[in-house]
């Protein structure tokens, strides 16, 4: 039988990891060195903001949306699934680009890394935009932290 850790703990340590990783999704875009088009270019939506309470998101994020099933064990995070779901308006997605990939790859154990997950699943919604990924969500156990807030399910 596997141990979740308590969900008050997980909460705050994936709430901090979203928010410390919407700093970086922020710079990154703002620096133009990250995502599947690499430009900084706006992608429709405004800009990711960060208020005491964590990150907000807007709306208007467009692009891929992938959810990304990991497996932990020690501290290592291997991706064992990738779903993805087409914009409004948009058709079949097909296989994500072998460099999209890597982007969903990298920013999922970024936030598991921080968010200090040892071991256990874990799911990871990332929106692959022109200006670079955005974490909408990760669940551990029975907890679900989005960017505009947690719960417990």
């Amino acid at each position: 039988m596997k141990h979740f850790p308590d969900p008050q703990p997980v909460t705050e340590r994936l709430s901090r990891a979203l928010r410390d990783l919407s700093a970086v999704e922020r710079w990154a875009a703002h620096t133009g060195t990250g995502g599947p088009s690499d430009g900084g270019a706006t992608d429709g939506g405004g800009p990711v903001g960060g208020g005491p309470d964590g990150p907000v998101v807007d709306e208007g994020w467009q692009g891929l949306r992938f959810g990304v099933a990991t497996e932990s064990c020690d501290g290592m995070h291997e991706v064992v699934g990738i779903t993805w779901s087409a914009p409004a308006g948009g058709g079949p997605c097909g296989e994500p680009a072998e460099a999209d990939r890597v982007v969903l790859h990298s920013s999922v154990r970024a936030l598991l890394d921080m968010a200090e997950h040892e071991s256990g699943p874990a799911h990871t919604v990332v929106v692959l935009t022109a200006r670079g990924p955005r974490v909408l969500s990760c669940r551990l156990g029975g907890t679900t932290v989005t960017v505009t807030g947690a719960g417990t399910d």
